[in-house]
Order: C-alpha cells, then structure tokens, then sequence
C-alpha cells in the first residue's frame, strides 16, 4: 500500500504502484525518495508513518515524522501562533538532536530533515522491535535480574547524552524500544534504543535564570522539571519512575501519595535491598538526595559483594607450567593443559591426584595451550603445540576425534579455542596467522578467517554466536562476523601482543589484557575505547564473569586483579605465587580459578 501525504487527502489509501494519488492527485513519492507504507503514531502537530526507501537497492524502512501547523480549536488566533510556533521549535529540536546523537548505536540515526510543500519532514532510522510499554504488557513484570539489566543497557546511553549536553526530558516506556531481531543487521547485544528526542534540550555553556516551558510526560517528569527547571537528574528521577512500573505493572500515578513513591508494598516478588535503595535514591524528591549523574547509578548498581574472595584450594602439579584452565559445568571438576603435554582432570575438595585425559596413547605431543567445554558439560576441545585440535568426551574420557592440519600444511600451534553458546560452531586459533571454524558435531571446517600478520593469541565469540574476536601477535583486536567471514572492524592501541580477549555475558563489553601491562575495553558494537585498565607488569588472561560485573586480569607479576567493567574501579587483588597464566571463573561465577607459572592452580571462593 502507498498512503498518501497530503494531510488533507480524504482517501490516503493507494494501491502500491501508484505514482499518484488517486483521491487528491497529490505524488505519492516523498522527495522523489520515500513511500510512505502507513501511518504508525499520531501528535497534536505531527503524524509519524512507515516508509520505504524507493531511491536504493535494498528498499530500507524508515520512520517519518511529518509536522502539522494546525490550529487547535477554541483557541484564539494569537494562542494557536504562539502554539505553533513552539512546536516547529520542537520538531527542529528533535533533528537537531538527533543528527548529534544519533551516531550512538542505541539511538536513531537521523537520515534526513527537510520541507516540501510547506510541511516539515524528519527522517529516521527505523528502529524495528517494540517498547518497554508493549513488552510490560505481553510478559509481566520485570523482575530484579531483568530490572538490573535494563539499567545497565539503558544508563550509557543516558550517559551518552548527558555528556553531550543533553536532557532527555521525556523518558517513558513507549520512548525506549527492545531492537527485535533485524535480518540486515547484526544484533550486537544492546537491544534497548533510546526515541522520542522532541522534548530533549541542549544545556548552553553560558546559563541563564531562564525558566523553561514545561515539557514531558507528568506522571515520568521530576519536580523540578516540572517547575520548569531541569537538570540531568530529572533523567534520572523519570528512569526510577520507570523501574518501579516495570516492577510492579501499575500506572505511576497508583504508586505515588503526595511526595512519597510507595511501590514497594506493591511488588509481586521481593528486591533486594540493594536494588530498592537504589531506585529510592533515584526516586529522591530533593536533588542533593537524588543521584547527580548516571555514573553514580552504575557504581552502585554494579557494587558487588562478589569483590570478596577467600582462598579455597591449591593443587600442586608437576612443576610444569599451566597455560590453559576451565571449570567443568558441575563446578566440582577443573581441567587444567600445560606444558608437560598433558590434560589433567582435577575432583576439587577431595585431594586426589588428577586424572590424565587419553593416556599416554592419546595425549598431545606438544604444549596443551587451550581447553574449552561444551555448553552441556559433555565435551570438551583442547588444543596443542601440536597444531592439533582434540575433541573428547569428559563422561567416558575417550577420544572423539582429532582435528589437524592438512597433508602438506603447517598451521602452527592451536593458541586458543572457544565454543558458541549453541555449541555447533568451535573456533581455533593458530600460529599461521588465521583463526579456523569448525562443526563441532562432526568435525568439518567451515572455512578460515585471514588478516592478521602475525600469530593469533586470543579469541572469544559473542554470546549470540555471530561476532568473534581475536587478538594476535601484530598488536590488533579483528572483529568478524561469523556467519559471512567478513571483517568488521580493526581495534587497534595495544602497544604489544593481545594476549587473551573475553567478551561480557551481555555482550556489550569486549576486555582485551596484552604484554604492554594493559586491559583495555572497548564497545562491542562500535569498537569505541571505553577506557585503560593498567597493570604493573605484563596481562596474561582475562575473564568475565557469569554475571558480568567483575573482570579478572591475570598478571605476570602473580597478582589477579579484580575490576568493575562498568565503571573501571578496582575492586581488589589477589596475590599468590607465580606468575599467571590463566584464569576462569566456574559456570555460577562463585569460584576463580588460575593456573600458573609453577605448574600449581590456585582457586578462590566468593565470601557473601
């Protein structure tokens, strides 16, 4: 269907291959560009529709939001001018805004802004998915892991904007939309988008004693906006305000008697303290009570416990040097490569000597560098010196399969391995320069990705299986997309090799720890730097925790040391032995394991 543009139009309906409108004659291509397919959202100035983008191959969406100059009855002609006026301000704001912000990859990008026939026109990507105000009512309530969640992914985006001057002003449910599933792009693990910019305001560098018209939706906006006086707080009381609808599905206007936010007589579970101090202080009336940026929410929401960690357990191996350590699913078994050839398969807490995995018959003949589990617990991949890849089945401790180099070819040592979360696809480093994909079922290549000038160290894989990391000896971090072989994107600023790559459960984070004593982190989507984590010595291995809120750096100078992604704050050192060569958390994330330079493993406990 074509619907016509013209505001005026009777019929707007149109039959798709019309060039004109068969009710009013009106072009029924916008700017020789865009169809408009239907309309999606209607404002006392504006109408937003669907359209389709004519002018390129691949016939994009888009959303278009048409502005309308119209008169409001019952009010005097000097009333509606003034009305008028303020709302093509605001139209111009909305563009304006989001040509400034839209590079972020949780906001719209601004495609175009432009007049025809006296109509103002804005147009925008097209963010395909639905609103927090639709998935509150298809699935219920949010619970606590679900709330924390949300403001983890949603708070560095208010972040964004706050430090680019901008107050939202407008943030509710039907203003942040969950990206669905979108077959021309890549889903890179941030899924909420931020919309609705037609209140935002720019915060001058000169401040006047200006009072603001009064803008927003009341039952979200925070008092001091709503006396028309808004700070970058008043983002953050409105993002309480949607916390507790979300935790509790009534109108906000249900949760609130006089001043006071009684929500929590409202929850269908309980919260942790934790959580409900947090979204009380958001909540706070007064603004030296209330938090003053979102980097004070996020300390706070990400402040774990977990930063406690008491020794549990040392096993001593047989001097030689541990390069490779991974907690088996049932977190009673650790399994341990290293460079006496050997996989060792540890029953923690009852003393016993580990089992050697495949004997003497069918052990690596080099260096174990590598080991990684299947999802199910069942299988398990290690990787050599060798050059080869060996796949096992911890239940019976027998040889599955062995994965090797091609008659004729030497593809170096197997420097690291990892296993998408479905368990179909491994993936395996090498000292040819390449990194190999392989079916995990039955063992086939699935083809080689190529680009780095020197060995590959490290790799990791997203946790939706479509975009792999890896670093390598040149210095660099490539990010492939799985599925095509494609490169993405080059990652460069480590000033030595790339020792090991991990990526947050949540897939937003990517944490690279390299020999120039550094971890950096960067955004997944983007490859924007997030931030510099320096070390005194040399960072072997990182990891991430099953919860995403602890990284551990495991250093050459014996130290583990514990940090908070999110905020970049150390949360405390480990100190053992010998150097460190790898380290893992178990599946719960209630323990830490690290192998190290002594041939010993060390394992710590999570103190609540």
């Amino acid at each position: 269907m074509s619907y016509c543009y013209n505001p005026t139009c009777k019929k707007p309906q149109n039959p798709d291959k019309n060039k004109f409108c068969q009710s009013c004659g009106a072009k029924l291509i916008l700017r020789e560009h865009y169809r408009l397919l239907k309309p999606i959202g209607i404002g006392t100035f504006s109408r937003t529709f669907l359209a389709v983008d004519e002018d390129i191959p691949s016939k994009s969406i888009s959303v278009i939001k048409q502005f309308l100059p119209i008169a409001t009855p019952g009010k005097n002609a000097a009333q509606n001018i003034n009305q008028i006026e303020k709302a093509s301000i605001s139209f111009h704001r909305e563009a304006l805004q989001l040509d400034k912000l839209g590079k972020h990859p949780q906001i719209p990008s601004l495609l175009a802004y432009f007049v025809v026939s006296s109509y103002k026109y804005l147009v925008q990507e097209y963010i395909q998915g639905k609103n927090l105000a639709q998935e509150l009512k298809e699935q219920g309530t949010f619970d606590e892991q679900k709330i924390r969640k949300f403001l983890i992914e949603i708070l560095p985006v208010l972040q964004f904007i706050h430090k680019n001057q901008v107050i939202h002003r407008d943030l509710k449910p039907e203003n942040i939309i969950r990206r669905g599933a979108d077959e021309t792009g890549y889903d890179w693990g941030k899924n909420l988008c931020l919309v609705g910019f037609g209140s935002a305001k720019a915060i001058s560098t000169h401040p006047t004693v200006k009072t603001d018209t009064v803008i927003g939706s009341p039952e979200y906006t925070a008092p001091e906006q709503l006396m028309g006086k808004p700070v970058f707080a008043s983002d953050i009381y409105s993002l309480g305000i949607i916390c507790i609808q979300l935790i509790t599905q009534l109108d906000p206007f249900d949760l609130r008697q006089g001043e006071e936010w009684l929500w929590q007589q409202h929850l269908p579970k309980p919260v942790s303290t934790s959580l409900s101090n947090i979204i009380n202080r958001m909540l706070q009336v007064s603004l030296s009570q209330r938090y003053n940026s979102t980097e004070e929410v996020l300390k706070d929401l990400t402040k774990t416990v977990g930063s406690s960690w008491a020794g549990l357990e040392r096993l001593e191996g047989s001097g030689h040097k541990v390069r490779t350590v991974a907690f088996a699913i049932d977190g009673q078994t650790l399994v341990s490569g290293g460079e006496d050839n050997n996989i060792k398969v540890w029953s923690l807490g009852t003393g016993s000597e580990p089992q050697i995995l495949g004997g003497w018959m069918f052990s690596h003949s080099g260096w174990v560098q590598a080991i990684a589990f299947s999802p199910d617990g069942q299988t398990l991949v290690s990787g050599s010196n060798d050059g080869n890849l060996k796949i096992w089945n911890l239940g019976t401790g027998k040889l599955v399969r062995t994965l090797g180099s091609w008659f004729g070819q030497d593809w170096g040592a197997v420097q690291a391995i990892a296993i998408s979360q479905d368990g179909q696809i491994l993936v395996s480093s090498h000292g040819d320069k390449t990194v190999k994909v392989w079916y995990l079922s039955n063992g086939k290549m699935r083809g080689f990705l190529q680009g780095h000038t020197a060995w590959v160290e490290s790799v990791a894989m997203s946790p939706n299986g479509k975009v792999l990391a890896s670093g390598s000896g040149d210095k660099m971090i490539k990010l492939w997309d799985l599925e095509t072989g494609k490169l993405l994107l080059n990652l460069t600023g480590h000033g030595d090799v790339v020792r090991s790559v991990a990526i947050a459960p949540d897939g937003q984070i990517l944490a690279s720890g390299s020999s120039d004593h550094t971890v950096r982190l960067w955004q997944l989507g983007t490859g924007d730097l997030l931030g510099v984590l320096h070390h005194p010595d040399s960072v072997n291995s990182v990891a991430i925790a099953p919860d995403g809120l602890i990284l551990v750096s495991g250093c050459r100078d014996g130290n583990l040391y514990l940090w908070n992604p999110y905020t970049m704050e150390k949360l405390g050192i480990l100190n053992q032995k010998a150097t460190v060569n790898a380290v893992t958390f178990s599946v719960d994330g209630q323990m830490l394991a690290a192998g190290c330079g002594d041939g010993s493993l060390v394992l710590w406990r999570r103190v609540s």
